[in-house]
């Protein structure tokens, strides 16, 4: 089985596999094709998605092992899957299901271009290196083996001091040798020394230049086609006649340029000489030749649907913008159809900048932006780009305030029906404008129970951490019409919407019976995204009642779900990676931790998530402040104070504190009252030690009623995301600043205690020693 990955845009999703299950299919085709359709269909669409998305993609891939594994186990069987490095996620996941089956004779091999291993196939070098893979680095060719290869295509004796030369400048890659060499050919080896450009662009310009001009010309239109061109398609495009341009193809051939792959096809001999002849190429020469390729490839191939999305969006022709509109937006849907949601996503926008060239009318447009930007933001959820779908929310509502039309208002604002546990908007921040306008569509009477009940989702995640009663009302009402409309997924979106007015104190009982409900639908229906919120909220509620073997259990089980189905942005969220860190530092495991939310940043920056740094800073923040390496945390706490001003401002006052910079500290400016968040017990713990250690005794009294509903917890650990150190730590040292001693001695009791359940030394030796310094109680 072999399967290429062509380069650059216009590609068909999961194509190297389309490619190589083709030829599998024919000589051993599988026992039941159900979601391998979507491989097996050119098309992709007879066998899209059904139901949840996710649960879908987890099929396929189930169905796509279990037929490599029986055919392997039929006959050895051989995968090659070349030029990885323009491979799409998809490509790429199931390389790895393909790398992972053991127990019979299968060798997956896959070549790609070296420098890419850091960058695009890191994610998946990362999961291949469990496997033990066996590594065959190509390095430039040596002086000796540059000596063979010029002197095999130059044909005669060459100087060793011009095979030194063209090794140096060079590098002993064999394509810039190659090209050196066939343009030396014909001249006096000797001028290697001096006449060979020390850059590849300079000699294929070279190269071009002694070409006649209506090869030149052929060979441009087929770089603009890209690494490989049918010759029909090209002749064409061309707009003359076959012969002329067949002749033009044979001058290239000859010349070493271009090859002949197969019938009716050329390619070129080297990615990189497509990509130098197609950048010297100026802006409207491109857009001409895209626009004439668009024409052919549509007269000739209709089918090649993410090509003609690209070639008609290129040719930057407002004539052609509908075309490629419709193209693209064909060519998402069969991506989404093979679960490349990140090729869908590239697809849709594509076809929103193509839509923005269409002359129309300012509500046509205005509709059409909604449609395409719903569509992208659901394409985005699916692919892990949490941050760039929330960006993408925020476009939709603004088409539809441009275009005056409330009916556009509620569908840019209902689009968003993909699970998402995390806020959809920037932490702390609240748009007055959505919440207003929100709120007077869930007021007036008309929208279907369904966009009722979206609306109401939507206004839910607009409204502020300390809306109270007014969200509470807005989620209850959303879970009474799910309950009506009988849509498991919208009732299970309306669940999770439940569950995010977070589990604190007496909510977390709350909580208890709507996952109760959440899991039984999630089994009932498969709705794997919505099994790892009840995984998230679960460990919450556990961290609540220190339960800690439970919330270890629950993270495990989270990061098995984020993983088995390729949840990026699960997997290093609460439940998952970042509980796991938190239960590391808990247990004084500081090395393990810090490692933890490494992979927790990693995994976010991979999807240009825009809390990877705050959230990695929190977390090396609350590591140092149990390590007491105070001084190293300053400049993190000043980047988080700088990002979040006054919401971030108690981290970077403690800090300041706690290296005697007492008048700094006093400086900082917070919010008066801490906002019941993921940061809520973290915050409130270094609220209690600023006041300690700068004396304040009013700003001690007005925690202490803070302090008490949230004593028995361990820092922040309600989060499952990150902790400081026993709250009622906190609680006992504001009470001996306040000459509670009696209060202070029975909290520094419970915090050991607390400490104990969580198994963390440093949190015990803290409430120990809070307890040394008071007097001893009567009766001890």
């Amino acid at each position: 089985m072999v399967g290429r990955c062509p380069d650059g845009p216009g590609v068909p999703a999961a194509w190297a596999w389309v490619e190589a299950l083709r030829d599998l299919a024919g000589a051993t085709p599988p026992e039941h094709v159900g979601p391998l359709s979507a491989l097996l269909d050119p098309d992709g669409v007879a066998a899209g998605p059904r139901g949840d998305a996710t649960a879908g993609r987890f099929r396929l891939h189930a169905a796509f092992t279990r037929w490599l594994a029986s055919a392997a186990a039929r006959q050895p069987l051989a995968v090659f899957i070349d030029d990885l490095h323009e491979a799409d996620e998809e490509t790429m996941a199931l390389l790895g299901r393909a790398a992972a089956i053991d127990g019979v004779p299968l060798l997956v091999v896959a070549a790609y271009r070296p420098g890419h291993a850091d960058t695009t196939l890191a994610p998946l070098m990362a999961g291949l290196a469990r496997r033990d893979p066996y590594r065959v680095p190509l390095g430039g060719l040596g002086v000796a083996e540059v000596a063979t290869l010029v002197r095999a295509l130059c044909g005669t004796d060459v100087a060793e001091e011009v095979v030194t030369a063209l090794a140096e400048r060079t590098g002993g890659n064999p394509f810039y040798v190659g090209e050196s060499a066939r343009l030396l050919m014909g001249r006096d080896p000797s001028a290697a020394v001096v006449g060979v450009p020390d850059g590849i662009r300079d000699v294929v310009r070279q190269r071009l230049a002694l070409l006649p001009a209506e090869a030149a010309a052929i060979l441009r239109l087929a770089a603009v086609a890209g690494a490989e061109a049918h010759v029909a398609v090209l002749c064409t495009a061309a707009g003359a006649p076959a012969a002329e341009v067949v002749d033009a193809l044979e001058v290239c051939v000859t010349a070493g340029l271009l090859t002949e792959p197969g019938p009716g096809l050329v390619r070129f001999t080297h990615p990189l000489l497509r990509d130098r002849v197609y950048s010297d190429l100026s802006g409207l020469r491109r857009c001409l030749l895209h626009g004439r390729l668009a024409g052919a490839l549509e007269q000739l191939r209709p089918d090649a649907r993410p090509a003609l999305a690209l070639r008609f969006t290129r040719s930057g022709d407002p004539a052609m913008a509908g075309r490629a509109v419709e193209f693209a937006l064909r060519a998402a849907e069969l991506a989404e159809h093979r679960y490349a949601h990140d090729v869908s996503a590239d697809l849709l926008r594509q076809a929103l900048d193509a839509a923005e060239l269409i002359p129309e009318p300012g509500d046509a447009r205005a509709e059409r932006a909604v449609d395409l930007l719903g569509t992208l933001m659901r394409a985005q959820i699916r692919a892990g780009s949490g941050d760039a779908a929330a960006r993408t929310r925020r476009r939709a509502p603004d088409a539809a305030q441009r275009a005056g039309r409330e009916d556009l208002a509620v569908a840019a604002f209902t689009a968003w029906t993909e699970p998402t546990p995390w806020l959809t908007r920037s932490h702390g921040t609240v748009d007055r404008h959505a919440v207003d306008t929100l709120e007077r569509l869930t007021a007036r009477p008309g929208p279907p129970p369904a966009d009722l009940a979206r609306l109401l989702q939507a206004l839910v995640d607009e409204l502020p951490r300390d809306a109270g009663e007014q969200a509470r009302t807005a989620a209850e009402r959303q879970l009474a019409l799910a309950r009506r409309v009988g849509d498991p997924g919208l009732l299970a979106a309306a669940l999770t919407t439940m569950t995010k007015l977070l589990p604190h104190e007496a909510q977390a009982a709350r909580c208890v019976p709507v996952v109760a409900e959440l899991r039984e639908l999630t089994a009932r229906h498969d709705l794997p995204a919505y099994r790892w919120v009840c995984e998230q909220v679960d460990a919450m509620v556990a961290a609540i009642g220190n339960d800690v073997e439970a919330v270890k259990r629950h993270a495990r089980e989270g990061l098995a779900v984020a993983r088995r189905y390729r949840m990026p942005e699960a997997e290093a969220e609460a439940a998952s990676l970042s509980t796991l860190a938190m239960l590391a530092h808990a247990g004084g495991r500081f090395v393990e931790a810090e490692g933890l939310y490494g992979q927790v940043r990693e995994r976010l920056v991979r999807h240009n998530a825009s809390r990877a740094a705050d959230l990695h800073a929190r977390g090396v923040i609350t590591m140092r402040l149990s390590q007491g390496r105070i001084a190293e945390i300053e400049p993190l706490a000043r980047t988080l104070h700088a990002a979040w001003g006054a919401r971030g401002g108690e981290a970077l006052a403690l800090v300041l504190a706690l290296q005697g910079k007492l008048e700094e500290a006093r400086a900082v400016r917070f919010d008066a009252v801490p906002v019941p968040d993921h940061f809520y017990g973290v915050r409130l713990g270094a609220r209690a030690r600023l006041a300690c250690l700068l004396g304040d005794t009013e700003a001690a009294a007005a925690l202490v009623p803070l302090l008490r509903p949230v004593r028995d917890q361990f820092g922040s650990a309600a989060a499952a995301a990150f902790c400081t150190r026993p709250l009622t730590l906190a609680l006992g040292e504001v009470c001996a600043l306040l000459g509670d001693a009696a209060g202070a001695w029975s909290a520094f009791a419970r915090a050991a205690e607390v400490a104990r359940l969580w198994g963390s030394p440093h949190g015990e030796a803290a409430a120990v020693e809070g307890a040394r310094s008071l007097p001893a109680p009567a009766g001890a």
